[in-house]
Formats: structure tokens, C-alpha cells, sequence
């Protein structure tokens, strides 16, 4: 088997997978019921995921909670220094600080302005349909 690596899932793809399920959900799954892959997440990045299941999709509090308690058992809780300054979107730039941080091969994400850059640094940026067809 090969060597396990590190992913990033942006918060539109996290948001895909819990409310939309389909490829997204695939990814995650692997990440937490399978532990094909590490996950990495900020504190910011998961608030972000808080504040859409709450207020964007109405998700009851008591599911959130078992979310947020999911991603904190499950994934690599990092927090990156926030330097980069190269997307119009400080979201997207907090989301290169991670992957630089973390050392992630992919970020997954469906966000055009990131998958534009194709790669930041080591890591290569990616849509989860494109990260499903890779061989591993």
C-alpha cells in the first residue's frame, strides 16, 4: 500500500459532502471511516463549517456539535500562520496556509479562483471528481 499523505477539503467541498453527499462524500468517508488519507483542518476553516450548516442550511445544534466533535477526532487540527496574500478571497489564502503548514499533497476543492492555480507550492489543487479518478 502506498505511503498515506495529507488532503485538505475546502469548506465548499465539506459542505458538499454532508448536505449534498455524492463525490464529496466519498472523500470524507475516506478520510474518517476508512482512514485512507489525513485530513487537515484550521479552527477557521471549521468555524466557517459552522456558520454554513447553521445559518445557511439550518442544521439543528445538536448535529453540528457531533460534526464539529468528528472533524476534531478525526482530522489533523492545525493552525497554520496566515501569510499568503495571493487570492482576492482571504478564505482561499487561509486555506494555502494550511496546506503549506500541513504538508498537503491535495487540496480538494470546487472553489474556481483556487483550482486556477493548479498547484501552490507542493501541493497540487484539485476538483474531488479529479481526486477520485487518481490511483493510489
Amino acid at each position: 500500500m502506498s505511503k498515506r499523505f495529507t488532503i485538505i477539503l475546502d469548506t465548499n467541498v465539506l459542505i458538499s459532502a454532508i448536505v449534498f453527499k455524492g463525490t464529496p462524500e466519498k472523500i470524507l468517508k475516506s478520510i474518517i471511516l476508512e482512514n485512507k488519507f489525513d485530513g487537515a483542518i484550521s479552527p477557521e476553516i471549521l468555524a466557517e463549517l459552522v456558520k454554513k450548516l447553521k445559518f445557511k442550511f439550518d442544521f439543528p445544534d445538536k448535529l453540528i456539535k457531533e460534526w464539529e466533535l468528528i472533524f476534531k477526532n478525526t482530522f489533523k487540527n492545525m493552525l497554520p500562520s496566515y501569510n499568503t496574500k495571493i487570492c482576492r478571497d482571504s478564505d482561499d489564502n487561509k486555506i494555502l496556509d494550511l496546506a503549506v503548514f500541513s504538508k498537503a499533497k491535495y487540496i480538494i476543492t470546487g472553489d474556481k479562483d483556487l483550482l486556477s492555480l493548479g498547484k501552490y507550492k507542493d501541493t497540487s489543487i484539485i476538483t474531488p471528481n479529479d481526486f477520485l479518478n487518481l490511483e493510489f
